[in-house]
């Protein structure tokens, strides 16, 4: 499933190529995804230029030059692709097409767990994202009220660090990687932190997420860059999918649980 660097690997190529270029029409298929355009958005996004193109959480908010917003997630196996016109070939799962001057944007989402949608203005781009939590790689980090949120409740860090309400953009891979590079047990409840161990956390998670950005993401099933580029961030995997890890030249197992139906990947050994 795509996450926070995914999209930010896919909004910065979808920034340079369609940044202050007008969307010439806009066509969709009749399948559903969990959230679709009306037939009624296609007046008010066809000839409208793009202003720009920016993340929050896993969303992918493109602002247009009437102040109308399209959203789009990704969801499960969303993708958004780039073709030149010459080159475009409709495949199966192409469910919405932005077209430009001589080029093609493409929605493309095999199980249709996507989202592409608009609003009609930036309040209501506000009030759609007022129960998210804070954005580590944008949002000002304030950890004291990070650590009172997380110490008000009683679950566990995995799942703690999976609710968009208290950190956004953190999917499972993230959480998996976070919790081990600072030797913390997924298992552990939020309520048994102290301020240093939370403080460390969210180091941790910075850093995951910042070195997934740098390799392009993750590519395990789905996820292609714009223009089909495979991310590399998957050969850096620690403990995600993996049975054993190396740490200062000693080995150590890796155990797999299940956490709220998601595969928890950790360290007994390391993680405490």
């Amino acid at each position: 499933m795509p996450e926070l660097p995914e999209v930010e690997t896919t909004i910065r190529y979808l920034t340079s190529k369609v940044k202050g270029k007008k969307i010439i029409s806009i066509s969709k298929s009749q399948k559903k995804l969990r959230k679709n355009l009306n037939f009624d958005d296609f007046e008010s996004i066809s000839q409208r230029k793009i202003i720009s193109v920016e993340r929050f959480a896993k969303y992918i908010v493109i602002r247009l030059d009437n102040d109308n917003y399209l959203l789009v997630h990704l969801g499960m196996s969303g993708r958004l692709k780039f073709y030149l016109n010459k080159n475009y070939k409709k495949e199966k799962h192409d469910h919405v097409v932005l077209q430009f001057d001589n080029f093609k944007i493409v929605f493309n989402d095999p199980r249709r767990f996507g989202m592409f949608f608009r609003l009609e203005d930036l309040e209501k781009v506000k009030i759609f994202f007022d129960n998210y939590g804070t954005d580590l790689l944008s949002n000002k980090i304030k950890i004291k009220d990070i650590y009172e949120k997380f110490t008000s409740k009683k679950v566990s860090l995995k799942q703690a660090l999976l609710d968009q309400s208290l950190l956004v953009g953190i999917g499972n891979i993230y959480a998996n990687e976070a919790l081990f590079h600072s030797k913390l047990s997924p298992l552990r409840l939020t309520s048994s932190l102290n301020l240093a161990e939370l403080t460390k956390l969210i180091s941790s998670c910075k850093f995951v997420l910042k070195l997934s950005l740098k390799n392009g993401g993750s590519s395990i099933n789905d996820y292609k860059s714009p223009d089909g580029t495979l991310g590399s961030f998957q050969r850096l995997f620690k403990v995600y999918q993996k049975k054993h890890v190396i740490f200062k030249k000693k080995s150590y197992k890796i155990k797999k649980i299940v956490q709220n139906g998601r595969s928890t990947f950790f360290s007994p050994a390391l993680q405490k």
